[in-house]
């Protein structure tokens, strides 16, 4: 399937996502069998703790699989946009995760400094194991980062960088065995303290930017500016103004207002409203919901203290005017709250209507303007 077919069919890209993270479960769980055993095996304490950290990987991995499923719920009473959020609040929290990690690193290897202590006894099958480890990781982080485009997802985006992570971790692990079987072990702690740098900043990076989303952050200017574009190109639409967008895992929402003739028909205004819809949809696949709003002029520049009344209020009031009462069809126009009238009648109207005319413009101040036509 292409990405687009993923986007539209919520259920295969649930499935999609749930093998990725079944496959990384499987993998991180060899791993840390491999580790621990070598480790325990050779007295590595170095692999021991990374086959520790592995297993650790199996809890993200099976919150993974949890907050999938959540994510891809059909809309309810309660959500009625949808789950979507819970992939983004996801990857906050295993971009806390990471954090969680670095910070984890430097205290460790910062000791491990100070105490001047070794960082693993010299052994080829620790050699082995780590080396491994960091060939599986890195390649986990390949693959989760092109499902993580391919379905347009944040969180496996965050777990692929969470498996980059282990595998510097493995990196370091290994530079230490090696270091260590040539009697230099406090090489692995300086490195590891810059592999931390670079796994706290990934970690704050990946949650910062999720957190964004989570706050409604809209889609970048360009992307507007290319969603007004497309909007105006539609027959009918005089302009565009008030667009508003969020994120919602990988959906966008937007709210927009067009601006149509003052006076055509709703239903023409409404098939104007469903085209924009259908081209918006066309060109940018990722939008789910779209709120629009036909207006007959601009409304945000409109001074909302004084409203025109509405039909009821308009009939009662043409009742001071007999003869304009006599029509046979009222159609109402708006304009900068100002009401024109297109009062039409069975008979062509006589000079008491022009009359009353003129006296109902003077008299009702929200009046602009009344044509009188005869309808055959």
């Amino acid at each position: 399937m292409t990405p687009d077919e993923y986007r539209q069919d919520n259920k295969a890209r649930e499935q999609a996502m749930q093998r990725v993270t079944w496959i990384s479960t499987g993998v991180d769980l060899l791993l840390a069998v491999v580790k621990l055993t070598v480790g325990l095996l050779v007295r590595s304490p170095a692999l021991i703790a990374d086959g520790i950290h592995s297993f650790s990987d199996l809890v993200t991995d099976f919150f993974v699989l949890f907050i999938n499923r959540i994510s891809h719920e059909e809309p309810d009473s309660d959500h009625p946009y949808g789950h979507a959020r819970f992939e983004t609040l996801g990857t906050v929290l295993i971009g806390a995760v990471l954090t969680g990690v670095a910070i984890g690193l430097v205290w460790d290897n910062v000791a491990r400094l100070l105490g001047d202590e070794p960082v693993a006894n010299p052994s080829l099958w620790a050699i082995g194991a780590a080396a491994l480890s960091l060939l599986a990781k890195e390649g986990l982080y390949h693959y989760g980062r092109f499902w993580a485009r391919r379905l347009d997802s944040s969180l496996l985006e965050a777990n692929a960088w969470h498996s980059r992570s282990d595998a510097l971790s493995s990196l370091v692990v290994l530079a230490g065995v090696i270091a260590t079987w040539f009697g230099h072990g406090w090489i692995e702690a300086w490195a590891a303290l810059i592999v931390a740098a670079m796994i706290g900043k990934m970690g704050l990076t990946l949650a910062w930017d999720a957190l964004q989303d989570l706050a409604d952050r809209g889609v970048p200017e360009d992307t507007q500016q290319r969603m007004k574009r497309e909007i105006r190109a539609v027959p009918g639409v005089d302009n565009v103004h008030q667009l508003r967008s969020r994120r919602m895992g990988n959906s966008i929402f937007i709210d927009v207002h067009i601006q149509v003739g003052n006076f055509i028909s709703v239903s023409e205004g409404h098939q104007i409203g469903d085209w924009v819809m259908r081209r918006l949809r066309r060109e940018f696949p990722k939008l789910t919901d779209i709120t629009l709003h036909v207006d007959p002029e601009d409304d945000a520049a409109i001074s909302k203290q004084q409203i025109a009344p509405l039909r009821p209020d308009i009939v009662k009031a043409l009742q001071a005017y007999p003869a304009l009462s006599d029509h046979q069809r009222l159609q109402i126009h708006y304009q900068r709250q100002r009401v024109r009238l297109e009062l039409f009648f069975a008979r062509q109207p006589d000079d008491q209507c022009q009359s009353e005319r003129h006296l109902a413009i003077r008299d009702l101040d929200w009046l602009e303007d009344i044509e009188l036509y005869y309808q055959v």
